[in-house]
């Protein structure tokens, strides 16, 4: 996948996940654990994103891709609840920004380049 695809499926899915977790108040504590889980098991992200290879770049099969992206998806949007948000491939997404939900998506685009 290029980065404008990787860009384009962040894009659309976080922001939406963003929106499903603010309209139940917030990132729930269960999410939080998952979310920061290290066990060597694939049913948590830690792990998932260890093995990106076999899950996001190179999966062995559909089902594998989709798990390795919902877990990317759902760690994005709950990594965005935390203060200042989260930074990936050039996009910004923070639950506190209105263009978080969605409203003005070319605001998610981070034009700030670290050096």
């Amino acid at each position: 996948m290029e980065m404008s695809d990787w860009r384009q499926i962040l894009l659309h899915n976080v922001p939406r996940f963003g929106a499903s977790i603010k309209s139940r108040g917030g990132v729930s504590e269960e999410e939080w654990k998952w979310l920061t889980n290290e066990e060597n098991d694939t049913h948590y992200p830690a792990e998932v994103l260890i093995r990106a290879d076999e899950f996001l770049l190179y999966p062995k099969d559909e089902t594998a891709r989709q798990h390795g992206l919902f877990c990317l998806i759902l760690s994005l949007a709950i990594m965005a609840f935390v203060p200042g948000g989260v930074r990936i491939f050039d996009l910004h997404f923070d639950a506190t920004s209105e263009s978080f939900l969605g409203q003005d998506m070319e605001d998610l685009i981070d034009d700030s380049k670290e050096t």
